[in-house]
């Protein structure tokens, strides 16, 4: 089964009712999965949590966020608390399963170590029975002498291998490479092309202001055809210009997905 989504909630003016900000309700008439980015700033509440599901179906899927705290973008002198209170915040999503994955976007200066290796093995401890996808953002996990290796490490731990298309450039990306180390789930993240990936203090929306051509999603469709994963889910970042909800419907439509209960309206594609 293939899965397609967007990062964010509100910034899909193009699905919007009110063709400005975008709610849940207008996100759940296109796409059955979701990336919750929010959560990388600061945990949220329970409540909140239940909030999000009231307004999808039950069948809606959330992959959300680990915290800048619990991916070392930031120190903390409380980790397992930090990781104990993310594990309450999902715990309504795991009972309605509908938690599909925990993201952990490691930093681009989590390169190879053995101290990093250690943290990757232990997520398993501090986020336990929890479907953990890893995105490295530090070419040496891909490099030849590493490359096996980390494959095999995300495999013994059962975790989910992000696989990322963004911009390469000099010292500052992670190439596309398409291998699954879970046989349920693969999550690939498109993150643009923009050349300001790269760039150091470049702003996000600036790095992810890409469209991509019918050609590179005819590319991605065979990526995805590839992945050996019962299921792959396929979402897009590259909204620096708006341009991730018509990228994502586009690609839906090469592949000729349906999502039962969903109704989208037209898109301006291309």
């Amino acid at each position: 089964m293939i899965n397609v989504g967007l990062t964010s909630v509100a910034d899909h003016p193009s699905i919007a009712a009110n063709g400005k900000r975008s709610t849940f309700a207008d996100y759940a008439q296109y796409f059955p999965v979701i990336e919750l980015d929010t959560t990388f700033y600061g945990l949220k509440t329970v409540d909140q949590i239940r909030r999000w599901q009231a307004q999808v179906p039950a069948s809606f899927q959330f992959i959300v966020k680990a915290s800048k705290l619990m991916t070392k973008h930031e120190a903390t002198q409380d980790l397992v608390a930090e990781f104990s209170r993310f594990n309450d915040m999902v715990a309504p999503l795991v009972a309605a399963h509908q938690l599909q994955a925990v993201l952990c976007q490691f930093p681009p200066y989590f390169g190879v170590t053995a101290e990093n290796v250690r943290y990757l093995q232990n997520l398993n401890q501090w986020l336990p029975d929890l479907p953990i996808a890893v995105e490295f953002r530090h070419a040496s996990w891909y490099l030849p002498a590493y490359r096996d290796a980390t494959i095999s490490l995300l495999q013994a731990a059962g975790d989910i291998h992000v696989v990322v298309d963004e911009a390469q450039t000099v010292g500052g990306s992670v190439p596309l490479v398409p291998i699954a180390t879970n046989p349920d789930l693969t999550i690939l993240r498109l993150h643009g092309r923009n050349q300001a990936w790269g760039q150091s203090g470049a702003k996000t929306t600036e790095r992810t202001n890409y469209r991509y051509s019918q050609a590179e999603l005819q590319q991605f469709a065979t990526t995805v055809h590839h992945l050996k994963s019962k299921n792959v889910t396929v979402i897009f970042n590259n909204n620096g210009g708006h341009d991730a909800a018509a990228n994502a419907q586009a690609f839906i439509d090469i592949l000729g997905l349906d999502f039962p209960g969903l109704a989208p309206r037209q898109l301006d594609l291309f």
